[in-house]
């Protein structure tokens, strides 16, 4: 914006006052300018922002910078600045200038404050001047730097002074330069001289001493200053050279620089080794360079050998450098490599730098990144322009997989990648215990700004597992997802499936920006197997699959989950009591960290129904808490080995359902059968079985199946805890090994499910104890439950014979009750049950009674097998049945029993008086309708028709 207030003549044009502003400039001029013969006379001042001077002078300037001067010009041309002044920061500077009759002269003064903008490591202030006189097309120059005190990383510069004088003629140059000063107490001398002679000029005497520090040589200059000669560095200690360029760095440099021309190519060649050299954050150790840069002016090539212990830059680490160049005709081939940050990496190819252009052909390379190689797979060019890096089809190998790239970078980012079967497996070294397996394919583009660049995919990957998967039961999924990346959000669409029912269709934003923020949907089915290890510890099983319809929103640390669950045709097995819940059909609906269920409802495997409703928490943390209430209807339970149960009831089960939920409520019992077994089991032990070196696979499926529990006795993995009353009025029934009762009554289970305790228990209303034709009636009795589910029996009969009063006692588990038989007067057990069965003692017992006696004891034991007689005789002569009875007078009597088939039963039968001996034939014509025959060894016969019905 110019803004002028002047007067207007037919000779001159007079500003009385006038401005020129912008974002960047405000300045002011007043003054008169001659329209007849040129004639200038302006006075101006200007503030300039330095942001909009060159960058190389704005580490020493201010916010701005004040500029204003006196310019003049006459009729003939000549030109004078007076009152000249800059003041920015800590710089300052005045002088004047003119122009006359084709003569230069100029003298300007100045000096920087504080050195420190030019270097954080120093301080002080330097004062310049320059002074011009002569020709204007070859003035005498004259450049003064001095300084009386500087410090420099803790060194002292004191005395120093710099002086040029010289000729600024083109054709004629020369110039002498002076350094004189103390660095550190040691003296500093440096000079040099341009002179020339018959049109050739030369840098002679070349040298600059500091302690031990040298650096000599001559150079020979052609006329467009390109120079021939060498030059000698000999720096056992470069921190006070560093120091007189206001840096602060340390080590050692020998060597040497050759400068030469080949026909019109200029070359130069290094040879310079340092042990350790260190300035910042960047450092080198044992570094060696024998190279030579041919037309390094123009299209450098260069050919030699680099080899360096390491180079480190902030926290990157170079290690193990070793690199070969060769030159091949325009081109520098190069091979080698080194290890940065840990990562082996090598290369070969070739470089080219012509007309501004830099291009890279690379034949070959590979780098491992924590186990991860990658390696170039065809040959590929990198080429550099104007600014603009190229990729041509740049093709990695990673682990089996290709991601091909090409594209450009610029000041913004066009960079393509297509994905070919890329292992997922190699996220595993950046992740310990991932354990992810599958592979990637797909394109990925990258564009925009390389600050704020944008990222858009379009990806499938198979097979994808991770330990987690596994340990939930999911199989290996198939993700298909498209989205972009830009400014901090993830935007994507997907779909995953696997072979075990999964397949959910969504997505959403992901923003990364502060606290990453999830906004997400999906649909689709579920399979409960990602339940499985959770379920495992409790001895549970959850087949089928949840529709489902979710969102997801909030931070990641604590997303909020919402939406719509339900199911139909699931199965809830539960492996410790063998009871399965078929066909579950439920809704559910999920909001607040909680899942509310509307509707369940199932039906038991042994019969019955259920249905539930409330609330389960889906915090994983938690522990998924419950609060559900659950109706039994006509329920039927059994253990498939001593208790069957008719049941009804209502129970509510609240608590963390993954550690120990509580059940609690009222079962009421219907008819209930508690069957002693006839026979126990054969003999079993705990086997302690250790599989050596099992794959992982086992391993994983161990860890899911068996958890570690906490040592302190929590109750992870602890399973269900009782807290239930069960009513039985009556209707409970003891059968087996001569035992035949009814009890009823009321008890309540607490504690866990595996052991749990009884408050009360179930008391005797009827029943009785047939031992060998033997009826005894049970006068008093219990049921009650000690440290597992199993009932435990306590039953006791009394009876009078004819010497004795005899009690039976029934008691233990009814899986393995035990029978004491006592008396009043006290006998031995087997004259006790002598007394009791034949009214006799031992010692009148006929063998075979002794016989039936052991038989009936050894079947009240539950042992059966080889400990009874009659089983065993029964197995030898290949008959059904084996029978021996005593009538009231001691007589006895065999009888031996076979099927002829299906329908037809055999029974013989010999006593040992005379007439006793009988057959009898069974026929079985169906619906409870049998017809009998019989004859005896008298030749008397009989038959009939019977009918028999069980109720």
């Amino acid at each position: 914006t110019a803004e002028v207030n002047g007067r207007l003549t037919s000779d001159a044009v007079a500003v009385n006052s006038g401005s020129l502003k912008s974002d960047a400039l405000n300045s002011q001029v007043a003054g008169r300018m001659s329209l007849r013969d040129g004639a200038v006379d302006l006075n101006v001042n200007a503030n300039v922002a330095s942001s909009a001077l060159p960058a190389a002078v704005r580490g020493m300037l201010g916010e701005s910078a004040q500029l204003s001067a006196a310019l003049k010009r006459d009729a003939n041309g000549n030109v004078n600045v007076s009152g000249l002044k800059l003041n920015s920061g800590a710089l300052s500077a005045d002088g004047q200038a003119s122009l006359a009759d084709n003569k230069l002269a100029a003298d300007i003064r100045g000096a920087l404050s504080d050195v420190s903008l030019l270097s954080k490591d120093a301080k002080g202030a330097i004062a310049f001047g320059l002074n011009a006189q002569g020709p204007i097309m070859a003035p005498d120059l004259s450049l003064t730097v001095n300084s009386d005190r500087l410090s420099v990383a803790a060194r002292e510069i004191t005395g120093l002074k710099l002086t040029a004088t010289g000729k600024a003629d083109a054709a004629n140059p020369a110039a002498d330069v002076q350094l004189t000063g103390n660095v550190a107490g040691q003296p500093l001398q440096g000079n040099a001289v341009l002179a020339t002679a018959n049109g050739k000029s030369a840098i002679k005497g070349l040298s600059l001493a500091l302690g031990d520090n040298k650096v000599s040589g001559d150079l020979a200059l052609d006329e467009a200053f390109v120079p021939v000669g060498t030059v000698s560095l000999d720096l056992p200690d470069i921190g006070p050279l560093a120091a007189l360029a206001l840096e602060k760095a340390e080590g050692d440099v020998r060597g040497a620089i050759a400068f030469s021309k080949a026909g019109n190519a200029p070359n130069v060649a290094v040879k310079a080794t340092t042990a350790a050299i260190r300035r910042g954050d960047l450092s080198a150790k044992k570094v060696a360079v024998d190279a030579q840069i041919a037309n390094y002016l123009a299209a450098p090539v260069i050919s030699g050998k680099i080899r360096a212990d390491s180079v480190t830059s902030g926290g990157t680490a170079v290690t193990g450098i070793d690199v070969d160049l060769k030159r091949d005709g325009d081109w520098t081939a190069f091979s080698g490599g080194a290890t940065v940050k840990n990562i082996p990496a090598k290369a070969a190819g070739r470089v080219k730098v012509a007309n501004g252009t830099t291009t890279v052909e690379l034949a070959s390379g590979q780098a491992t990144v924590q186990g991860i190689k990658a390696a170039i797979a065809q040959a590929s060019t990198v080429t550099i322009a104007n600014g603009a890096t190229t990729l041509d089809r740049l093709v990695l190998n990673l682990g089996g997989g290709t991601a091909t790239v090409t594209g450009k970078v610029t000041q913004t980012l066009d960079i393509n990648a297509n994905l070919a079967r890329v292992p997922v497996s190699l996220a595993n070294s950046f992740s310990p215990g991932l354990d992810a397996t599958g592979s990637i394919s797909g394109t990925v583009k990258v564009s925009g700004a390389p600050a704020t660049p944008t990222v858009a995919f379009n990806v499938d990957a198979s097979g994808v597992q991770t330990s987690q998967t596994r340990g939930a039961g999911l199989g290996g999924m198939n993700v298909s997802s498209s989205g972009t990346f830009a400014g901090s959000k993830l935007a994507f669409d997907a779909n995953i499936s696997d072979g075990a029912g999964l397949g959910l269709k969504g997505g959403g934003t992901v923003t990364t920006a502060g606290g990453p923020t999830l906004a997400l949907d999906f649909k689709g089915k579920v399979p409960f197997s990602f339940l499985a290890s959770k379920l495992a510890v409790q001895g549970l099983a959850l087949n089928g699959t949840a529709n489902v319809d979710v969102q997801v929103r909030g931070p990641v640390s604590a997303p909020v989950i919402s939406g719509k669950v339900s199911t139909s045709g699931a199965r809830l097995i539960d492996a410790r009591s063998g009871l399965a819940v078929n066909d579950i059909g439920a809704d559910v609906s999920i909001g607040g960290g909680v899942a509310r269920i509307n509707r369940l409802t199932g039906t038991l495997s042994t019969r019955g129904s259920l249905s539930a409703s409330g609330t389960v928490g889906i915090t994983p943390a938690q522990g998924f808490p419950a609060d559900l209430s659950i109706k039994l209807t006509d329920a039927r339970y059994t253990d498939g080995r001593v208790v069957t149960a008719n049941l009804g009831g209502d129970l509510t089960i609240k608590g963390p359902l993954v550690s120990a939920p509580v059940i609690a409520g009222t079962i009421n019992l219907a008819r209930t059968v508690i069957t002693v077994p006839d026979k126990l089991p054969g003999s079993l032990s705990e086997l302690d079985v250790k599989h050596k070196n099992p794959p992982r696979a086992v391993r994983a499926q161990d860890r899911a199946l068996n958890p570690p529990t906490s040592s302190s006795g929590g109750s992870s993995g602890s399973g269900l805890v009782l807290d239930v009353t069960v009513n039985a009025p009556n209707q409970i029934f003891i059968q087996g090994r001569g035992v035949d009762a009814e009890l009823g009554g009321s008890l309540k289970l607490t504690g866990p499910a595996s052991s749990p305790q009884a408050v009360g228990t179930f008391t005797l209303q009827r029943g009785r104890l047939t031992i060998l034709a033997k009826r005894l009636t049970f006068t008093e009795g219990t049921v009650g439950f000690q440290g597992s589910l199993v009932p435990y029996l306590n039953l006791t009969a009394t009876t009078t014979t004819s010497s004795a009063t005899v009690t039976i006692v029934v008691s233990g588990e009814a899986t393995n009750p035990k029978f004491n038989f006592s008396s009043a007067p006290a006998l031995p057990e087997d004259e006790v049950l002598a007394q009791l069965i034949f009214g006799r003692s031992m010692s009148n017992l006929s063998p075979l009674q002794i016989a039936q006696l052991a038989d009936a004891a050894a079947q009240l034991a539950g042992a059966g097998g080889t400990t009874s007689l009659l089983d065993n005789l029964r197995s030898a002569i290949g008959i059904d049945d084996l029978d021996v009875t005593t009538d009231e007078k001691g007589g006895t009597a065999v009888s031996a029993g076979k099927y002829l088939n299906d329908r037809t039963y055999v029974t013989i039968q010999k006593g040992d008086k005379p007439g006793s001996g009988k057959a009898t034939i069974d026929l079985n014509v169906g619906r409870g309708v049998k017809l009998r025959g019989e004859a005896n060894d008298a030749g008397e016969a009989k038959g009939g028709v019977f009918y028999e019905r069980e109720y």
